[in-house]
């Protein structure tokens, strides 16, 4: 069996809306990113966490880890976000009684089909009653909710293929972005018609026909082939303008043509961007494009050598060469005090989330609608 399953869970979303991309990208190679390294980084320093029941994590700031040819350095933010995950999969495992945790456990579906098979981060089986699946999305992108979560239903699928219990509890933890913790529970019977369902998707994207159909899952499961992919590119044409160098005047949009806009407009950013990336890798490997050029930038500036500066400036300056002491994140609090010391409302009583402005979402993203001042009300 191979590492990786043509039809993996974490591109159910995408090979289930758009069937045909996994003929389309069966022979493209897709090159692992700095930003896949840190979250297989910080996801096997959770595991380590989980795997020794609770352990002080600190003393990995500032090391290293070399992880699919690119050196990660594990950080105080990362040591943060695993604390949020781990802490929270231990507060659901104290609910239910202690029942002892499972750690990347693998997860086959063959009684669906058998190329359906994957690893799942964290399962939590409480016998004769329900099953709690847990997601670690490291990532500071789009929130991901656990509301009919397809990658952790059909985990989910998996182990209760082999346990007797009544219902699933899916959770995704994404400690980086916005209340990123959510939970969903499915009935068995909700889990018998996911399924079926499963079965007849399954079956589409192995067909040698399916049609290739684009949308946000192009960019959501990082599809390999959406920066050439033909429907991709009617899309951005469609909503842009057929001649991309005059796209259409905003102020003459109709309602149905922004609508669509605004749903797809991260997916053509991204191909965008996809293709921006293309074109780069080409000028550096020798090819020209005309009106282009390549050239070098440049980091944040950082010491050659601390201890040169110490010896230099340290005399003169003294305690103002050092960052001042600050607290410690809520994270990394609750983990010294423990959370039974602290209290459920810590959180509401001694931390705040800063407002940052607005954004548009779709009707049934999280978040609730702000409501209009007055002076926004006389202008309407």
């Amino acid at each position: 069996m191979s590492k990786h399953s043509i039809l993996s869970a974490s591109s159910y979303e995408r090979w289930s809306n758009c069937p045909g991309s996994v003929a389309a990208c069966k022979d493209i190679p897709n090159p692992a990113s700095k930003y896949m390294a840190e979250g297989t980084v910080a996801h096997a320093v959770g595991e380590e966490d989980l795997r020794a029941g609770g352990i002080n994590l600190d003393p990995l700031i500032g090391t290293t880890r070399m992880q699919e040819g690119f050196e990660i350095e594990i950080t105080e933010q990362m040591i943060d976000a695993v604390n949020e995950y781990t802490g929270y999969v231990r507060d659901v495992q104290e609910a239910e009684g202690g029942w002892p945790i499972q750690v990347e456990v693998k997860v086959e579906l063959k009684e669906i089909n058998a190329v359906l098979f994957g690893t799942s981060d964290t399962v939590l089986v409480v016998p004769f009653k329900r099953i709690h699946v847990f997601d670690l999305k490291y990532g500071q992108g789009k929130r991901v909710s656990a509301w009919k979560n397809k990658q952790l239903m059909e985990y989910a699928l998996g182990v209760m293929l082999k346990e007797d219990v009544g219902e699933c509890v899916l959770h995704v933890c994404q400690p980086r972005v916005e209340d990123g913790f959510s939970s969903y529970t499915c009935s068995r019977e909700e889990m018998e018609e996911f399924a079926a369902q499963l079965e007849k998707d399954a079956a589409a994207a192995l067909d040698p026909k399916a049609p290739r159909i684009p949308g946000d899952w192009c960019k959501n499961a990082f599809c390999p082939a959406r920066f050439t992919c033909p429907a991709l590119r009617g899309l951005a044409g469609e909503l842009i303008g057929k001649d991309f160098a005059a796209p259409a005047v905003v102020d003459t949009l109709t309602m149905d043509h922004i609508i669509k806009i605004l749903k797809y407009e991260d997916t053509i950013k991204d191909w965008m961007a996809k293709v921006r990336d293309h074109a780069k890798t080409m000028m550096i490997q020798g090819e020209d494009v005309p009106g282009y050029k390549v050239v070098q930038s440049l980091g944040n500036a950082k010491w050659m050598d601390e201890d040169v500066i110490k010896a230099e400036f340290e005399d003169e300056f003294g305690d103002k060469l050092f960052a001042e002491r600050k607290l410690l994140s809520p994270a990394k609090f609750e983990k010294l005090a423990g959370k039974k010391r602290l209290g459920k409302d810590f959180r509401d009583d001694y931390t705040v989330r800063p407002e940052a402005g607005y954004k548009i979402v779709e009707t049934e993203e999280h978040g609730e609608p702000i409501k209009l001042t007055k002076a926004q009300e006389d202008f309407k």
